[in-house]
């Protein structure tokens, strides 16, 4: 019985068949034996040329394809060598054999390294020229399927890529342009994404001398599922302007939600409120976010005290409504738990946020002062940091 791995002549008979119709080419100044090894092929049904020169060998090369090239490491008029890199070069799927009259392992190292398939020493019987042919004709095959599925994948990759910049293009096309400026304050954010794409997002609006509407969230996950669940989020946020009070306009959005997130195994924490720039009053929601800083002034800082569940964690959360005001240079700070990689410090509610940003000129520079460093970063989440100033009187 044959061991395992071992080709049966049958075997051999039939990848001979499959490959009857791709043609062999010798290349070896010693006329009698090439004409042998033409001959042999011949009869085990294989298309065989011979060349006795490099320069016949080219001519040759430009005309036809050939599936495996037989190549004398030393030619009358160049090195075997020499023309096995430019056969490698011109023609990457011929499997190209060289053969010596002499056998020395420097001479096979160098032909591996120029790109042969193999190193072989003359003289090559008959039964070992057919498996020769055969073996390599089989791995010639196996490395054009290969760099063929590689191509495969690579195209499927760069498709990826390019959908994922048209995608990471149009979320950052549904954020609002930063920073927005009215009568009397001013709202801005720093937004660095881990992936390409986000599941964090933020927003802003108001409808004519109106309240200002911003909302923070911040969608469990990461990648595309998560960016899918940020649309669908923002959607529903943006639907309910204009409801009051502000818990039930919460509770509709998170209906609105609430199919989406439990097909997805997913929740959303989210800041959501409504400033008056004429009193400075704020009404807002935490719906399990819980990082957003109420700075007085440059110095002082005060947390704010209530909170909720996030959305889709429960069926029948109950949103509460908080209330603060913004005295003239104040400044409303909420961020997404990514600045935390950032500034661990921060995770400790009680810590003042850092000099530079408590002394920044505007809330642009705030967010931009706490998010540093983020966009040079590999990072394991979103960064996204929103701030409200109330311009000082």
């Amino acid at each position: 019985m044959a061991e395992s791995g071992d080709f049966s002549l049958s075997t051999l008979t039939a990848v001979a068949a499959t490959e009857d119709s791709q043609r062999v080419l010798v290349v070896d100044d010693d006329e009698p034996l090439a004409n042998v090894m033409a001959r042999t092929l011949r009869s085990r049904g294989f298309d065989c040329d011979v060349a006795f020169t490099g320069a016949e060998a080219r001519k040759l090369f430009e005309t036809r394809d050939y599936a495996v090239t037989l190549l004398d490491v030393k030619l009358p008029d160049e090195s075997g060598y020499g023309l096995l890199e430019e056969l490698r070069a011109k023609r990457p799927d011929t499997a190209v054999v060289m053969i010596s009259g002499v056998d020395d392992p420097e001479l096979g190292k160098a032909a591996l390294e120029h790109g042969a398939f193999a190193y072989h020493v003359k003289p090559v019987g008959a039964t070992q020229l057919y498996l020769l042919i055969v073996n390599n004709l089989r791995r010639r095959s196996l490395e054009m399927e290969g760099r063929a599925t590689l191509g495969r994948l690579e195209g499927m990759v760069a498709e990826r890529a390019e959908q994922m910049r048209r995608a990471a293009e149009l979320q950052a096309g549904m954020l609002p342009a930063s920073p927005y400026k009215d009568e009397g304050f001013e709202v801005a954010a720093h937004f660095t994404a881990a992936r390409e794409i986000s599941g964090d997002f933020y927003d802003w609006y108001r409808t004519g001398q109106g309240p200002v509407t911003i909302t923070l969230g911040d969608v469990m996950g990461k990648g595309l599922p998560a960016s899918l669940m940020m649309a669908t989020a923002r959607a529903a946020f943006r639907g309910v302007a204009g409801v009051e009070p502000l818990e039930a306009a919460v509770k509709q959005a998170a209906s609105v939600m609430s199919a989406a997130l439990e097909v997805n195994h997913a929740y959303v924490t989210a800041f959501h409120l409504t400033f008056d720039p004429k009193s400075g009053d704020v009404h807002y929601v935490d719906a399990g976010h819980g990082h957003a800083r109420l700075l007085r002034g440059a110095t002082g800082q005060e947390l704010l005290q209530q909170r909720s569940a996030p959305i889709g964690v429960f069926p029948d959360t109950q949103f509460v409504t908080g209330q603060a005001a913004l005295n003239p240079g104040d400044t409303l700070v909420v961020f997404s738990d990514g600045l935390l990689d950032l500034r661990p410090d921060l995770a400790t509610k009680e810590v003042q946020l850092p000099y530079e940003a408590r002394r920044a000129g505007s809330a642009q520079e705030m967010v931009d002062v706490l998010a540093h460093g983020a966009r040079e970063k590999d990072l394991f989440d979103d960064v996204t940091v929103v701030a409200l100033r109330r311009n000082p009187a």
